[in-house]
């Protein structure tokens, strides 16, 4: 049994356990994106850049050689999609031996990048959206978030007569946008650590009271560490946890969309957050800048 009292004093040790976690997070999400980019049974060119820029990513987090070898083969084989439909779907098949679904946080981290696979060329075909809702409907937690509920909502109705008009499809990529943040193809940015939409966030600083409330915080802070923001919290009377639950006043989310949680801590929590708001007794959702005014007002 792990002591954790030794492994506060042990940064090493702990730096391990985060470092392996984080590459667990950073794996399933990758394998999710090749899976969504294969899901219309092949690879369009529109969707070589998201590729090498999500390929780029992951060379840099997990210094993978299939990520650096699919950013050469789509330089040599980039008149030829269905050679880097087979590169990627060989790449799938071999990564997918290894990464086995053995939790929650894996379902979802690999949700999501399914989810960007798909959109990352901004068009949706008939084929997409029906892996999609296969893969909606076999995790079943998720669907308690309104977002994914949405977004089943617009697939489902997209499908009905067998074809997806732009508008549809526009419709769709608005949605997983809300959940992964917006395309490599907008952005020219790796989706995994971009942040989806927060519905119904506090704008004014001034709405918030610290005075025992209780708070929890999510992410990567520029503020400041964990603890400093915490200290922050309870100087001004307000109390903090580590885990979203009825009595939670306030979920505060970082600014900086870090691979240390943006798809599976941030996710779980956001998602119980809006599970209690949808039945009347939610916390409120702050972003790390509008608690920094409410800190120095």
């Amino acid at each position: 049994m792990v002591d954790m009292k030794h492994l506060e004093h042990d940064g090493a040790t702990l730096g391990r356990i985060h470092a392996r976690s984080n590459n667990r997070k950073a794996l399933g999400y990758w394998l999710g994106f090749l899976k969504g980019v294969l899901a219309s049974t092949k690879v369009e060119t529109t969707e070589y850049d998201p590729l090498r820029v999500e390929a780029e990513n992951f060379l840099n987090l997990l210094h993978d050689p299939d990520a650096r070898e699919l950013i050469e083969d789509i330089r040599i084989w980039k008149d030829e999609p269905n050679e880097i439909y087979e590169i990627v779907e060989n790449i799938v098949a071999v990564r997918s031996r290894d990464f086995v679904i053995e939790s929650e946080k894996d379902e979802i981290n690999e949700l999501y990048g399914f989810c960007a696979g798909i959109a990352c060329d901004n068009r949706i075909t008939p084929e997409e959206v029906e892996r999609l809702l296969l893969r909606l409907d076999s995790y079943p937690r998720i669907q308690n978030d309104q977002r994914v509920r949405n977004l089943r909502t617009a697939a489902q109705r997209s499908i009905a007569d067998g074809r997806i008009t732009p508008e549809e499809s526009d419709d769709i990529c608005n949605w997983i946008t809300r959940l992964v943040g917006d395309s490599a193809t907008d952005t020219g940015i790796a989706t995994f650590g971009n942040v989806g939409v927060l519905e119904g966030a506090l704008e004014d600083h001034n709405d918030i009271i610290f005075d025992r409330r209780m708070f929890v915080l999510t992410g990567k802070f520029t503020l400041g560490p964990r603890k400093a923001i915490q200290g922050m919290i309870s100087d001004r009377g307000g109390e903090f946890k580590s885990s979203v639950c009825r009595n939670t006043n306030y979920l505060c989310v970082a600014a900086e969309a870090s691979r240390d949680w943006r798809h599976s801590h941030e996710g779980l929590k956001i998602m119980r957050a809006m599970e209690l708001r949808d039945e009347g007794r939610g916390p409120q959702l702050v972003h790390e800048g509008t608690l920094a005014q409410a800190f120095f007002r």
